[in-house]
């Protein structure tokens, strides 16, 4: 049942608050903008209201508990601020979550992908799922979640000792949320740190990652007759997936074992992501993921791979347009 209130609530409020922040980046276009825009960017503000909670405890000394107060008054503001936004979208028409696309029409190809695709998508449930499907080398996640739960604190516990830190944290690391985020939503929602860490954030990073590469499969294949060419792409991504757990690093391993780490979410979400905005020329979402990243990765260890992919396909678009403007009638016959 908490669970089950997990799933319902995440998915609400991000949806909830995305449809302000899209309101806010875009305006009335963002009318046009996909379902999975309003769930992926929404989510980002939900961490990123942990975040600045999480840092202000830090840098003011504040306990664990304040922390959440503050990321609940500050998810409640933002709830609110974008209900504001959605009520003012619909007084200019009504919003719209579907593409506006013919159906495909269903051939027995078609149906052979899909359930190669819905087969590959309950295996890797049921492997995130299963009692030994996480890999716990070097990891500590679970045991700095509960650490905060306990203390009461946060970063001043040694969660291997049990005992303060002797010489402090290094900032790098203090300034990284994702614990917090994580703790913050086993104190609301009353799950355990291991049944929340393990289980439940996995899956619902398998979701925003077919969201955000079911965006990338309607950029390549954005014709109305190719939704056959689309599901292909997702059965390739979801057969990667599978097929991708041989190796440490592989993002087939960090789905099916590593889905609460910063570093998968930066690499099946946040990447995928920012560069299907940058497709889009959508800048303004793929600097939500710029800083999405920050939040999620420490520094000196691998941070910047989204800003790195934004600043080299803005390079790129430049480039083009350089050249569009150097010989306008290149490309013609």
């Amino acid at each position: 049942m908490r669970a089950f209130l997990f799933f319902s609530g995440i998915i609400l409020i991000s949806m909830l608050t995305g449809t302000g922040i899209l309101g806010v980046l875009y305006g009335r276009e963002s009318r046009k903008l996909h379902m999975a825009d309003r769930l992926i960017s929404g989510f980002i503000g939900v961490l990123g209201a942990a975040e600045a909670a999480h840092l202000a405890a830090v840098f003011l000394g504040r306990s664990f508990s304040d922390a959440v107060v503050m990321f609940l008054a500050g998810l409640a503001a933002l709830s609110i601020f974008s209900a504001a936004i959605g009520i003012w979208l619909r007084s200019a028409g009504k919003v719209s979550f579907r593409s506006g696309r013919k159906g495909t029409e269903v051939t027995p190809f078609l149906a052979g992908l899909f359930l190669v695709f819905a087969l590959s998508v309950i295996y890797q449930i049921v492997t995130l799922t299963s009692g030994d499907s996480v890999c716990r080398t070097g990891d500590m996640t679970v045991e700095t979640v509960q650490t905060f739960l306990k203390t009461d604190a946060i970063y001043s516990v040694n969660p291997l000792t049990g005992r303060a830190y002797a010489q402090g944290v290094p900032l790098r690391i203090r300034i990284i949320g994702l614990p917090s985020f994580y703790g913050m939503l086993c104190r609301v929602f009353g799950l355990e740190a291991a049944e929340l860490v393990w289980r439940l954030i996995p899956l619902f990073t398998l979701l925003m990652s077919y969201l955000a590469f079911w965006l990338l499969a309607r950029i390549f294949f954005a014709e109305k007759k190719d939704g056959q060419k689309r599901l292909l792409f997702m059965v390739f991504v979801a057969i990667v997936f599978c097929v991708g757990d041989y190796l440490y690093g592989m993002d087939g391993f960090g789905l099916l074992y590593c889905g609460f780490r910063g570093v998968t979410l930066r690499g099946i979400v946040f990447l995928p992501y920012a560069f299907g905005a940058a497709l889009r020329h959508k800048w303004k979402l793929a600097g939500l993921c710029i800083l999405a990243e920050a939040c999620v990765v420490w520094t000196l260890y691998g941070c910047g791979v989204c800003l790195a992919v934004v600043l080299g396909m803005a390079l790129v678009r430049l480039w083009r347009k350089g050249r569009v403007r150097k010989f306008p009638g290149a490309g013609e016959e």
